[in-house]
């Protein structure tokens, strides 16, 4: 029997109210738990429906699987990392408050007597290049210029696109600067 999965990390909602949608959704049938998270009106049904599409693609992805044999097989709702604020209160104090935070784990799960084939990977031939003996392409276009016009010269060296005036070292070192 396969089994699909999909997660959804640090959401910025407490593990207590994602678990009250979830409890409602597990063990559904996947069509009706959409239908359900559309019309239940929480904060954490949006995040919820996302990951059950989520969970959706993966089986398809994986497997050639219609919607409608998968069902929701569980849902794990744990405590995330709390984030530490302070909050200001009067004379000059602060309290300190936590931003709860949550983890969420969807199995899928395919119905008895639904068949399933697994999609073949299909390994695709990489062709390898020797990139010491190729040269570069902004190079091999300046040896065909001869190296004569500005831009080839500035597609070798990026740098070299400082303005004279701007670069003040080089009027040091003994380059001419231009002027005018």
């Amino acid at each position: 029997m396969i089994e699909v999965k999909a997660q959804l990390r640090r959401a910025q909602i407490s593990a207590k109210k994602v678990r009250l949608v979830a409890d409602a959704i597990r063990g559904l049938d996947v069509v009706k738990a959409e239908a359900r998270l559309q019309v239940i009106f929480k904060k954490s049904s949006q995040p919820l429906d996302k990951l059950l599409k989520s969970a959706i693609a993966n089986a398809h992805d994986r497997y050639e699987v219609k919607t409608e044999d998968l069902f929701i097989k569980s849902i794990l709702v744990n405590k995330g990392v709390d984030t530490k604020r302070w909050k200001p209160s009067a004379f000059g104090r602060a309290h300190p408050f936590s931003k709860h935070s949550c983890s969420v784990i969807l199995t899928l799960g395919l119905k008895e007597g639904a068949t399933v084939k697994s999609h073949e990977k299909k390994a695709a031939e990489v062709s390898t290049v020797d990139l010491t003996k190729v040269e570069p392409k902004a190079a091999a276009e300046a040896k065909k210029a001869g190296a004569k016009d500005k831009k080839f010269k500035d597609k070798i060296n990026p740098l070299k696109k400082i303005k004279d005036t701007q670069n003040l070292d080089r009027a040091v070192k003994g380059v001419k600067v231009k002027k005018g």
